[in-house]
């Protein structure tokens, strides 16, 4: 969080840095004492443009890892932009007015009759004038049919609409964002959001908004509102939304000028965080940054493989991303989206299939040890037929045994690395020492060290593809903290090593702990920073009994 106070004497100051608004002061004195050393980490970046890139940013001088590097306020904050299949038939939504999760139907705005989480709440006064044009939902509606009728996703248009009035300005700025309307003409998120968005808001709300403004000699509430408008709206919000989360759990979207201005990379250098009660940005360096280093994050999932990722760029930001990682066939010797040898079952040949040229759908896989080539069409069939396979599974709630078989059908054709070998061992090491019948205490000694292997080879890809830690972290500290279970269990075992190992799961812990810094705003960071402190004490407890145990041995001697 940023200071509010005086970064001379210390007292609360409302008085801030004009050029980066990070740093706060009490008059104009402090502030000009304070500028030698402030100036050299005030807005160091600038904005570029180029053809191939459009616009980014690029650091102006070295930037420390975790520095700050600017804050931002949102152009426009709503609803999230997209719902899972269990959020559209919850009982649960987050209030239109402040966000707060609130029961559907329970108390609606006496106005519009939208969702609130009181009936002391309220919304912007003019959101809530359009809203109550509409006719509510039907009578007797069940729950997806009240959420077919509060879209939260047209209420964030609906927002974004409404800046044109609102703030003039931020509406300028929001109409500078790429919406790739030609790329997405004809594409079935343009056909969605004819149906979920343009549609609905003509239909619902702005033909009614039309009507009543022929009726009366007020001027127009919103000065435009055209299918056209509606849909290059779609199209920055989708191409530009950030997921801010609250730390009730609830997800909203934002728009931010400089933050979306911020290359792709499948290996990021820069994170964010968010204010949760302004919503406000703030872009941090996620290691050391040189001078004329891009500033970069990533739109994307980074344990996917190279052409996946590259699918869901192509789909939702329309653009290929030509980053190192996604040039590299081994993707930094990860091997992620690696096969094994598909050449004939009966050879002995340990080689990896890998496309030739990446960033082709229809590229041709070698084998990097044996001639064995095979055409994309066979790739892409059977890693459908594994997708599916993983899918059908982890959609419920897999034992351990059902894992290990899944991955040991799917080892004959992935690489150990492979992502879904990956996402089925990360499954694997927290059903091992949990699973009813397979508690840490009921492992033997082949099973401990299985983990402890799995853990390991988790653990490197993990490096290997975010070396800081930037968007892996609540994967990698889950993955320390089985491995300092694993450990401690086998301290208990092995009492002339359980100290060493002990110290051993020190270390790894202290490693979570570092580690987990970057995520500890979100629900999940939170969560897994209170048990991290559980386990340092449990650590504590465990080095202190072996510690008694060889003070007594001592003695007898």
């Amino acid at each position: 969080m940023l200071s509010l106070d005086c970064a001379i004497c210390g007292v609360a100051a409302s008085r801030t840095c004009n050029r980066c608004r990070m740093v706060r002061y009490c008059d104009g004195e402090h502030q000009k004492e304070h500028w030698p050393s402030h100036k050299r980490k005030c807005k160091p970046f600038r904005e570029v443009q180029d053809e191939q890139l459009g616009r980014y940013l690029v650091a102006t001088h070295d930037i420390e890892a975790k520095q700050i590097i600017f804050v931002e306020e949102p152009l426009v904050v709503g609803p999230k932009w997209y719902k899972s299949e269990a959020e559209k038939s919850s009982v649960v939504v987050p209030c239109v007015g402040c966000y707060t999760p609130c029961r559907l139907g329970k108390h609606l705005c006496h106005s519009c009759r939208w969702p609130v989480c009181s009936a002391m709440c309220q919304h912007e006064s003019l959101e809530c004038s359009i809203l109550s044009l509409g006719p509510g939902p039907a009578a007797r509606s069940d729950t997806r049919g009240l959420h077919d009728y509060y879209r939260e996703d047209a209420l964030l248009v609906l927002k974004c609409l409404l800046l044109q009035r609102q703030h003039p300005e931020r509406w300028s700025a929001l109409l500078e964002m790429q919406s790739h309307e030609e790329e997405r003409k004809g594409t079935e998120l343009h056909q969605e959001a004819e149906k979920r968005i343009v549609n609905y808001l003509h239909q619902k709300f702005l033909h009614r908004l039309k009507q009543a403004t022929k009726q009366s000699k007020e001027s127009r509430l919103i000065a435009e509102y055209d299918p056209e408008l509606l849909h290059r709206l779609c199209g920055i919000v989708e191409t530009n939304y950030m997921v801010i989360e609250l730390p009730t759990g609830v997800e909203l979207s934002g728009l931010f000028r400089q933050a979306c201005m911020m290359e792709h990379a499948c290996q990021p250098n820069c994170y964010f965080t968010f204010d949760a009660a302004t919503q406000q940005i703030a872009v941090r360096a996620g290691c050391n940054l040189k001078k004329g280093d891009h500033l970069k994050i990533t739109y994307t999932n980074i344990l996917w493989g190279t052409q996946l990722r590259q699918h869901h760029l192509k789909m939702t930001k329309h653009f290929v991303c030509r980053c190192s990682r996604c040039l590299d066939p081994t993707e930094y010797g990860s091997y992620v989206s690696a096969m094994a040898c598909l050449g004939d079952v009966n050879k002995t040949c340990v080689g990896r299939q890998l496309p030739v040229n990446p960033l082709d759908e229809e590229t041709q896989w070698k084998c990097d040890t044996c001639p064995m080539v095979v055409e994309a069409g066979y790739v892409t069939e059977l890693q459908t037929h594994m997708t599916a396979e993983v899918d059908k599974l982890m959609s419920g709630k897999p034992s351990a045994n059902e894992v290990e078989l899944l991955l040991a059908r799917l080892s004959l054709m992935l690489h150990p690395n492979h992502f879904h070998m990956f996402n089925l061992k990360h499954t694997l090491i927290q059903l091992y020492g949990h699973e009813e019948g397979l508690q840490m205490s009921q492992l033997g000694a082949g099973q401990l060290e299985r983990k402890l292997r799995l853990c390991e080879d988790l653990y490197n890809v993990c490096r290997r593809l975010d070396p800081h830690s930037i968007k892996l972290a609540i994967y990698l500290t889950v993955i320390l903290m089985e491995i300092v279970h694993t450990l401690e269990e086998q301290s208990r075992r092995q009492s002339k090593e359980a100290l060493k190992l002990l110290d051993l799961a020190h270390t790894r812990l202290q490693e979570a702990q570092e580690v987990l810094d970057k995520e500890q705003d979100s629900v999940a960071g939170k969560k897994l920073h209170d048990k991290l402190q559980k386990e340092f004490f449990e650590l504590e407890k465990l080095v202190l009994i072996h510690n008694h145990r060889y003070q007594k041995q001592e003695l007898e001697l």
